[in-house]
């Protein structure tokens, strides 16, 4: 989502030089920039750049919608940028969000809104778990954080590939895959894995309808043998998709079949 082409012209978001990390007291010496760049005699030549993004900081997330850029940074805290693409040799930026934490996916809900899926973080950026965000970004010059939710402790494919998000707006229905680990009082680690599912909106905000889960089914393992970790491991959904009014998630242990509104066990086909 780092390129886009729109009406001739290709839109690169790109970071230079070293952001550092937590704990890197090397001083940061990073810069981001959105660029356009033109074909002109069979060469891409610049022809409009907007500098000076986040200094200090490197790119987690990108989505080019039209004439409009949208950049998330993050180091400490995450900055939304709005870039305005609109005239392609001046781009411009717009407007700057500031919030704990970052998004490492932004996907269009609608007119003028975000959903942004990452990490939460504290003030320092040490991060707390899946957050998921409804971003208003209808007057770019003001971008405002309508809702936040935060899995604590939890983590998302969605958040480093988009192919694990799902985002149904015909029934405002997020499906995200995720896995969590439990410290036991025996010492040992248990995982736990499914796809929460979420009622969003960007007036009702985000609520968690539900989750599913493929633990468990068809495992005769032993619950913390070695064979059951393995097990809870190959049951971690990957993927989910809509087809009429069910709801189907997949993982390496199989394929099952929901109901879209409850979320009731339809049929499950064991791999």
């Amino acid at each position: 989502f780092s390129m886009s082409e729109h009406e001739g012209h290709l839109r690169v978001a790109t970071t230079d030089g070293s952001a550092g990390w937590q704990g890197d007291d090397r001083g940061p010496s990073s810069e981001s920039y959105v660029t356009v760049l033109r074909e002109d005699d069979g060469e891409l030549v610049r022809i409009g750049r907007v500098d000076g993004l986040g200094r200090g900081e490197r790119i987690y997330a990108v989505r080019f919608l039209g004439d409009l850029g949208y950049v998330v940074t993050f180091r400490e805290t995450d900055p939304l940028y709005v870039v305005d693409l609109a005239d392609p040799t001046r781009p411009a930026l717009r407007g700057e969000l500031k919030i704990p934490g970052y998004s490492s996916y932004l996907h269009p809900m609608g007119e003028g809104l975000l959903i942004g899926v990452g990490q939460d973080a504290t003030l320092s950026g040490q991060t707390r778990g899946t957050q998921i965000s409804i971003f208003d970004v209808s007057d770019p010059t003001d971008p405002k954080r309508l809702h936040q939710h935060t899995l604590e402790g939890g983590s998302s494919e969605a958040e480093y590939d988009h192919h694990a998000f799902l985002y149904w707006p015909e029934t405002g229905q997020l499906v995200l895959p995720v896995e969590s680990w439990e410290q036991r009082p025996s010492g040992a680690e248990k995982l736990t894995t499914g796809a929460a599912v979420f009622a969003v909106s960007d007036t009702a905000g985000i609520d968690r309808a539900g989750q599913i889960s493929h633990q468990g089914r068809g495992s005769d393992a032993a619950v913390g043998s070695e064979d059951r970790w393995e097990e809870d491991w190959m049951a971690r959904i990957r993927r989910s998709l809509v087809i009429g009014h069910r709801l189907y998630t997949m993982s390496d242990r199989g394929l099952l079949v929901s109901d879209l509104e409850t979320l009731a066990d339809v049929e499950w086909l064991g791999f």
